[in-house]
């Protein structure tokens, strides 16, 4: 690990900040707050996303099954720590509402957060570590010790909350810890059979239509689901629309054997700035002050980003 520091603090550090405070789930005030923040920087994102990037390294995975390990963070996140997979009411987002509950589980909600959680939580996080550490994209961060002091707080705490009664949720039951794990097991079987293409690449000429296709992918993966949702569609369309969209996603991947670094941060800094775009828009709608400067500085830092990006590009810098 020493000789990965650099990496390994920008995961832990970033994660957070590009899925609470981005997405505006928590407000400045709360997430800065010394306990919320060490926790969201270790258990609740920091650790088990190193701990899936250490996995996918030695499993030597490619992008999709990258993604495929984002579930099952997903599910880690929303079915274990938050518990929100099991709501059949208050959903965090209410258009979910009682729709399609079944066995206890609200599966249009749980496939797309556990979406969302797939590229805002592990790959644009690791993709924009890559951008600024290259020479360590491809190699182990840790050993055996240090993943096992990843593993065991994680493993511990995360189990600890499932079942502890809460203000903001009840305690889980333990077949519904099972099914978190049966399902977390199922998916990094998916990932580990998915190809092996692409890989992350070096950097190539910039490709700006990139950002273009990310905020489209914010908009068909996140915002059409919503949509869907709050029209109270049937539920075998919702499914269906999901299922369709995953098989296009999988199969324009298998026809690429590499896709720059530079080239998946674009796609994800369009994605970003239309989160922090909506951001702005939802808080001038409510008044929410602390959520307007943390956008607007958000749209500032991918300004920033983006004119690093041109400046390399131009001087010939590959990463």
């Amino acid at each position: 690990m020493r000789a990965h520091w650099k990496p390994v603090i920008t995961v832990l550090l970033i994660t957070p900040v590009l899925t609470e405070l981005l997405s505006g789930n928590l407000p400045p005030s709360v997430f800065f707050r010394p306990q919320a923040f060490l926790f969201l920087a270790t258990v609740g994102y920091g650790f088990p996303v190193l701990l899936l990037r250490e996995f996918a390294v030695r499993r030597r995975l490619g992008l999709a099954g990258l993604l495929g390990l984002g579930f099952v963070y997903g599910i880690f996140n929303e079915g274990i720590i938050a518990k929100t997979l099991y709501l059949a009411t208050n959903v965090p987002i209410r258009g979910f509402d009682g729709y399609g509950y079944a066995a206890g589980i609200a599966w249009p909600w749980a496939i797309t957060i556990s979406t969302w959680h797939a590229f805002h939580s592990l790959l644009y996080p690791l993709v924009a570590t890559y951008y600024f550490f290259p020479d360590q994209r491809n190699a182990p961060w840790f050993n055996r010790p240090g993943l096992v002091g990843l593993a065991l707080p994680t493993i511990l705490l995360g189990t600890l909350i499932f079942f502890t009664h809460s203000p903001e949720r009840k305690a889980g039951h333990l077949l519904q810890f099972a099914i978190m794990i049966v399902a977390g097991a199922l998916i990094t079987g998916i990932a580990l059979r998915l190809p092996a293409a692409p890989t992350l690449g070096h950097a190539h000429p910039l490709r700006w239509p990139a950002m273009v296709w990310g905020s489209t992918g914010y908009l068909v993966l996140t915002l059409v689901p919503v949509l869907l949702a709050n029209a109270k569609i049937p539920v075998s369309a919702f499914m269906g629309y999901s299922a369709g969209l995953f098989a296009l996603i999988l199969c324009w991947l298998r026809k690429r054997a590499s896709l720059p670094v530079t080239t998946v941060l674009l796609y994800a800094i369009g994605d970003a700035v239309v989160v922090a775009l909506f951001g702005i828009g939802g808080a001038l709608r409510h008044g929410a002050i602390q959520k307007l400067v943390a956008s607007a500085l958000f749209l500032a830092v991918f300004g920033w980003l983006i004119t690093r990006l041109r400046e390399d590009s131009r001087t010939g810098l590959r990463r």
